[in-house]
């Protein structure tokens, strides 16, 4: 009689066990389906919440659990990503600071939750993207003329992601700033350290079929030291400028404002092959009008005036007769060569 007291007391308790487990669970799936409610309503935060409470109570039932762990597990690392998007969206239509620092936050939690759970489906896309929210803020940053605070942003974005090429082209950018001491928008200093960065730019975007930023930085580093020869050659440092417009063929071979510079500084420094050499290339390349071919035509008389060809030396002068450089061609030909004609 005892042993049918407690079998019939077992079985009671067995079957309230599993009337327990039986509630839990659909409790634990009702929690489920509450967090899908949630991130179709992008709370990700309430979703994220009920999902790690699934799991606690996934835990507690045991293997009967198992397959609801399983899928509150999956959708984790998914509403953190979920959430971490928003943010970025958020920052794109705002171009705040604040808005750029909670996103890279919220990236950096998809990492780690992607690691918790052994998720491997959105950390790449994360660490993809906190270089480029960096690069962001160092653009913001130095729109707002604050280049040191840009220059550790982009140092961050670098840091993370060594194959940028539009940082590296940042990163040049910033570089000339600091080294314009004289605050006239040309470099001062260390020249060759930011053509480093303009040439790490032009690698890097090479190489990963970034070729607009290629093209960019090519173009900036010709313009650079064009400016820099220029302003060389108006100091009547005639060898640096030189040295200086020659680098810059480097970037662009076919650029007629170089070869105008170069030709006037040839012509300075009484090298007139030189100076007509480019000249003649500077010709070539222009592509503008009668203005525009204007100082080049000087600067091509000239050359031929300090060899004696009076002949070519008035020819060149009579193509200059056009805007600011027609007075001082009339005068060459009238008063020193004395050239049959000043006509057009």
């Amino acid at each position: 009689m005892k042993v049918f007291k407690i079998s019939l007391l077992a079985l009671v308790l067995g079957l309230t066990a599993t009337s327990i487990h039986a509630q839990d669970r659909t409790q634990a799936v009702q929690l489920y389906n509450a967090g899908l409610e949630e991130a179709q309503s992008n709370n990700y935060d309430a979703a994220i919440s009920s999902f790690e409470q699934v799991v606690t109570m996934a835990n507690q039932l045991g293997p009967e659990g198992e397959d609801l762990k399983q899928n509150a597990e999956s959708q984790i690392p998914k509403m953190y990503f979920a959430k971490a998007r928003t943010s970025y969206q958020q920052f794109q239509q705002s171009k705040e600071i604040a808005d750029l620092e909670k996103a890279i936050n919220d990236f950096r939690e998809v990492i780690s939750v992607s690691e918790e759970y052994g998720d491997t489906r959105y950390a790449p896309s994360a660490q993809g993207a906190i270089p480029q929210l960096y690069y962001s803020k160092s653009v913001i940053l130095y729109s707002q003329n604050e280049i040191a605070a840009a220059d550790e942003a982009v140092d961050r974005a670098l840091n993370l992601n060594s194959n940028y090429a539009a940082a590296y082209y940042q990163k040049a950018k910033i570089f000339k700033k600091i080294n314009d001491t004289n605050k006239d928008g040309i470099i001062d200093q260390n020249i060759d350290d930011m053509l480093e960065w303009y040439d790490r730019a032009i690698q890097v975007g090479d190489a990963t079929n970034k070729i607009n930023i290629s093209n960019k930085a090519r173009d900036a580093a010709h313009d650079e030291l064009l400016a820099v020869g220029s302003k060389a050659i108006t100091n009547g440092e005639v060898d640096t400028a030189i040295e200086t417009l020659n680098k810059a063929l480097d970037y662009n071979s076919d650029s007629a404002d170089v070869h105008y510079r170069l030709a006037e500084a040839y012509n300075k420094k009484n090298n007139a092959q030189q100076a007509i050499d480019h000249a003649n290339r500077a010709l070539e390349y222009e592509n503008g009008g009668r203005t525009d071919k204007a100082k080049i035509y000087f600067e091509l008389g000239f050359a031929y005036q300090t060899l004696g060809d009076k002949s070519n030396a008035c020819d060149a002068f009579s193509n200059a007769l056009y805007g600011s450089f027609r007075a001082p061609a009339e005068h060459k030909m009238e008063f020193e060569l004395k050239c049959d004609s000043t006509a057009e």
